[in-house]
C-alpha cells in the first residue's frame, strides 16, 4: 500500500469497508473496554486486513484465471460432501464434520466454497459451464449430514435470492428458468426418495418447525440457551449502546443480564456480538464486512460477468447472515478467513471479462 500504484486501491468498497470496520472497531474496543488493551480485540478480524495487499498483488498476469477458481471450489465442496457421508457411513453420527472441524464450521465453510463454485456458470463458456451447479448440490450433502440447522436455513435462503435476483436482473431466458425449475423438482423428488428426510439437518429443522407451531419456541436445550444469550447480548447493549463493553469482557457481562447466567465465549450471534461487544459502532462495522463484496461486485465496471457476480455476491453475503444469527463467524478464524477469501476473488474477477475453461474450435484442414 505505500506505492503510489496502489493507492486506488484504497477507494475500492472491498478495501475501504473492512478498513472503515476495523477503524470503528478499534475506537469502540478502545472505549468500551476502557484501555488500550482493547484493541487487541481487532486481531479476530485480522484475515479482513489480507484483502488490501493482495488485491494489490493480483494484476496482470499474476490473476488467477475465474476458471480454476472455480474447479478448485468444485473439489473442495466435494471433499466435504465426501468427509460427510463417510463419516455417517462409518460410524452413523448424527453430526457428520467433527473429524475436520466443528461441524458448524464444517458446514458454513462447505455452503460457502459449494457456492463460490457457481463462479464456473459466470466465466465459462459452453455446456461445460452447468457441471458448476454441482456445487450447492454437493454443498447441500455436506450440510444435511452434519446436522446444522442454520447452515441448513442459509442454504435454502441462498438459493432464494440467487434465484430471484437472477430472474429480476434478467440474467437468463425464461425458457432456461423453467427448464431449471423442472430440474429442481426432479432433483428434490429424488432426494425425497433417497431418504434426505432422515439426514440429522433436515430432522433437526422439522422438529424446530413442529414446536414453533405447538409452542411458538423450539425448546431443545442448544435453542434455550442460545435464546438465554441473545436475550444476555440485547441487556448489555442497551447499558452501554455506543461503544459495548469491549472485546474480552462483553459475554460476562451479558451473561449478567440473562434471567439464567452461562459461560460461553461468544454469544453464537454475530448481531449479538457485535453490539454487545462495540455496540452501535460494532453493529456498523459488522454491516461494513458483511456488505463490502456486494458493494464491489455492483460498482464494478460493466461487462458481461458483471450480473452474475452480483447474484453470487448477494447469495454469499446472504448466507452468511443466516448463518451468523445461530452461531458466530466473523470472528471465528475458519469462516473468517473464508469470508475473505471470498471477498478478494469477488474483487479480483469484478474487473476481469470473461473467460473460458473450455474453448471448443473445429480442426481446420490444412492443405
Amino acid at each position: 500500500m505505500l506505492r503510489s500504484v496502489d493507492l486506488e486501491l484504497i477507494a475500492r468498497p472491498i478495501v475501504w469497508m473492512p478498513l472503515a470496520g476495523l477503524l470503528l472497531l478499534a475506537i469502540a474496543y478502545g472505549f468500551g473496554s476502557g484501555s488500550i488493551s482493547g484493541l487487541i480485540g481487532i486481531g479476530y478480524f485480522a484475515p479482513m486486513l489480507a484483502i488490501a495487499p493482495l488485491l494489490a498483488l493480483n494484476r496482470g498476469d499474476n490473476t488467477v484465471a475465474p476458471a480454476t477458481i472455480a474447479v478448485l471450489s468444485l473439489c473442495g465442496v466435494a471433499g466435504a460432501a465426501a468427509v460427510a457421508v463417510g463419516e455417517f457411513v462409518a460410524s452413523g453420527t448424527f453430526r457428520a464434520g467433527g473429524t475436520v472441524a466443528n461441524p458448524i464450521h464444517f458446514a458454513d465453510v462447505a455452503l460457502t466454497v459449494g457456492f463460490v463454485a457457481t463462479l464456473g456458470v459466470v466465466f465459462v463458456k459452453g455446456p461445460w459451464r452447468y457441471m458448476f451447479l454441482a456445487g450447492p448440490l454437493l454443498a447441500s450433502v455436506a450440510v444435511l449430514f452434519s446436522g446444522t440447522r442454520g447452515a441448513v436455513v442459509a442454504l435454502v435462503v441462498m438459493v432464494t435470492v440467487a434465484v430471484l435476483l437472477t430472474i429480476f436482473m434478467r440474467l437468463v431466458a425464461a425458457r432456461i428458468v423453467g427448464i431449471a425449475a423442472l430440474a429442481s423438482v426432479a432433483v428434490v423428488g429424488v432426494a425425497i426418495i433417497a431418504g434426505v428426510g432422515q439426514t440429522s439437518g433436515v430432522q433437526r429443522v422439522a422438529t424446530d418447525i413442529n414446536d414453533v407451531m405447538r409452542t411458538g419456541l423450539p425448546n431443545d436445550a442448544s435453542t434455550e440457551l442460545r435464546l438465554r444469550m441473545y436475550q444476555g447480548g440485547l441487556g448489555a447493549f442497551m447499558a452501554s449502546p455506543l461503544v459495548g463493553h469491549g472485546p474480552f469482557n462483553y459475554a460476562v457481562v451479558a451473561s449478567s443480564y440473562s434471567d439464567v447466567p452461562f459461560e460461553t465465549p461468544h454469544l453464537h450471534n454475530d448481531l449479538a456480538d457485535f453490539a454487545s461487544s462495540g455496540g452501535v459502532m460494532g453493529l456498523l462495522a459488522y454491516f461494513l464486512f458483511l456488505l463490502a463484496p456486494v458493494v464491489e461486485a455492483v460498482s464494478a465496471p460493466a461487462s458481461a460477468t458483471r450480473g452474475g457476480l452480483i447474484v453470487i455476491a448477494a447469495s454469499l453475503s446472504a448466507g452468511y447472515f443466516v448463518m451468523g444469527l445461530t452461531n458466530a463467524m466473523f470472528g471465528i478464524l475458519n469462516v473468517t478467513v473464508c469470508f475473505a477469501a471470498v471477498a478478494l476473488v469477488i474483487s479480483v474477477l469484478s474487473r476481469r471479462t470473461a473467460t473460458s475453461i473450455v474453448q471448443p474450435t473445429r480442426a481446420k484442414a490444412v492443405r
